[in-house]
């Protein structure tokens, strides 16, 4: 995959979410929610995404692109 920010090839790879020490890892999520709703505490919208996906890395601009499925 090319860099959507410079054009340079990306590092295939993979990203997850993990615990923070929960046993049970009932408190991971990955959510994405719209731009008007960043810093509000209630969020109307929101999409609840896999814990792990399909990612490549840019050396250059140090970014991590991934595509989740939806849970």
């Amino acid at each position: 995959m090319k860099c959507p920010n410079c054009s340079k090839e990306c590092k295939k790879g993979y990203v997850e979410s993990k615990s923070a020490g929960s046993i049970t890892n009932a408190f991971n999520t990955v959510t994405w929610y719209p731009e008007e709703s960043k810093g509000k505490l209630v969020r109307k919208e929101s999409v609840s995404l896999e814990l792990a996906a399909e990612a490549y890395y840019c050396d250059e601009c140090m970014k991590v692109y991934a595509t989740f499925d939806e849970k």
